[in-house]
């Protein structure tokens, strides 16, 4: 680190990692290596995101997680698998009240992307969930289901225009904060994105709220994830300086 002390590299970091975001990248790549069946693959993927929250009730700072769960790209593509990802969504929701974990840690889930793709009973747990964590405050879960950059830009954009044509806003008032406003959720841009499967590109997750993102790449698949993979997205943050285009 060229005779700088690791606190003097601590010290340079600035902004506390406060919101992290995860790309779960190689859940299939993951199924032919281990010999396991896509549903399989899912599972462990799946069981992985409640490991991770888990784990980020070591990070006190971190108060914002955000999982990116279903592509709009793959729900487009990938339409024979789609039932299996609903089957095991539907089995999660389910899990939410049952565990005890959001309401004993207080932490507050929300749901983001194209939801109207997702079947209605699925819709209804989704919104009843929601509802059930909504004044839940140490810390919140975002998850992205039917989520693509683009369309969550393009989206807002048109809901922009509609509004502009109708009269409720001046275009000329229109500022960054006011258009943030137009997207699926107002949640903290990410400090870090981390993606997992040895990829190293953002593949528009966030693209609006990226554009200041540190990102780290992880060689594991997604359900090999651990906690000191964790651990070390965490402490290369913190070796990080963040600048912000100053």
């Amino acid at each position: 680190m060229g005779g700088e002390s690791f606190l003097q590299c601590f010290a340079m970091a600035g902004k506390e990692l406060e919101s992290i975001a995860f790309i779960p990248d190689g859940n299939r790549r993951f199924a032919r290596k281990a010999g396991v069946n896509f549903l399989k693959a899912y599972q462990l993927g799946t069981r992985k995101a409640w490991d991770v929250m888990h784990w980020l009730e070591e990070y006190p700072r971190i108060t914002a997680g955000t999982f990116w769960m279903l592509s709009l790209e793959n729900a487009q593509k990938r339409k024979a698998e789609l039932g299996l990802l609903f089957k095991i969504f539907d089995s999660e929701l389910d899990k939410v009240k049952k565990s005890g974990y959001f309401e004993e840690n207080q932490v507050r889930l929300k749901f983001f992307g194209r939801l109207e793709m997702l079947p209605k009973s699925i819709m209804q747990k989704v919104r009843e969930t929601e509802e059930f964590t909504q004044d839940f405050g140490n810390r919140t879960i975002n998850l992205a289901l039917g989520y693509s950059g683009r369309a969550e830009i393009l989206d807002a954009a048109k809901a922009l225009a509609l509004d502009a044509q109708q009269g409720r806003v001046d275009l000329e008032s229109v500022d960054e904060k006011a258009f943030e406003s137009y997207l699926y959720t107002e949640m903290p841009s990410p400090d870090m994105i981390v993606r997992t499967s040895g990829e190293q590109r953002t593949s528009g997750f966030l693209a609006y709220q990226s554009g200041y993102s540190e990102l780290h790449f992880c060689s594991h698949y997604w359900p090999e994830f651990s906690e000191q993979d964790l651990a070390n997205a965490v402490a290369d943050y913190d070796l990080r300086k963040r600048n912000f285009g100053k």
